[in-house]
């Protein structure tokens, strides 16, 4: 999965790019399960899911060719064990403006919702917060009492035009790191270290991004 804030509309095709590669290539590649693109420019949205892998997707590489945007993600996905594969299950999920794709497996996740998705049972947990210090509170309360192999986050909020990224796991260092850059044009998370220069997100680290910035940073251990 990759996300990017930027302070004016790029061209995502180069980000659509990377996370193909990753879901084809990269570590416990496939990524096979369907994926889902979310991008916002100044006045539209841009939503995309389908269950074909995005590496095998010559329509959806294509269209996002045509789309350009300062705030969105791409997810890929790897199905948890148990859970259903369909395009109901395809991240970013959303709820009352806010999105979010997750990436890992989190036991004893409330699966009774529609969706039968782990991602959103933590998802509905979380997302009710006023500001930065309550979205880190929230978190740390549903780690604390659920086990997990990564809590690794990516959640946009349409109307603060806000990046939120979450780099929370209990094993596997190398597939779980989460990866930044800020240059010019603004902000950009990997889950692989795609380029050389690429920073390391702290295991437990949550920062919020606007307009290519990190505004606020956090610990939830």
């Amino acid at each position: 999965m990759a996300a990017f804030s930027t302070k004016e509309v790029v061209d995502i095709s180069s980000l659509f790019e990377i996370v193909s590669w990753m879901a084809k290539n990269g570590k416990k590649a496939e990524h096979s399960d369907g994926y889902g693109v979310l991008v916002f420019d100044e006045i539209s949205k841009f939503e995309y899911k389908t269950t074909v892998p995005i590496y095998d997707d010559f329509r959806g590489r294509e269209l996002v060719k045509q789309i350009h945007g300062k705030l969105g993600l791409i997810h890929a996905r790897k199905a948890s064990q148990g859970v259903p594969v369909g395009l109901q299950q395809l991240h970013p999920f959303h709820i009352r403006g806010r999105y979010l794709a997750h990436n890992g497996t989190i036991t004893g996740a409330d699966r009774s919702n529609a969706f039968q998705s782990d991602t959103y049972g933590f998802f509905s947990n979380v997302v009710d917060f006023e500001d930065f210090e309550s979205l880190v509170n929230n978190v740390k309360r549903y780690i604390s009492t659920h086990d997990f192999t990564g809590v690794n986050f990516l959640l946009v909020d349409e109307f603060e035009k806000a990046l939120y990224v979450g780099c929370i796991y209990k094993k596997d260092v190398d597939y779980f790191t989460l990866h930044y850059k800020i240059d010019a044009l603004g902000f950009y998370v990997y889950s692989e270290q795609m380029e050389d220069s690429l920073l390391e997100m702290e295991n437990g680290e949550i920062l919020k991004v606007v307009e290519g910035n990190i505004v606020e940073q956090g610990k939830v251990f």
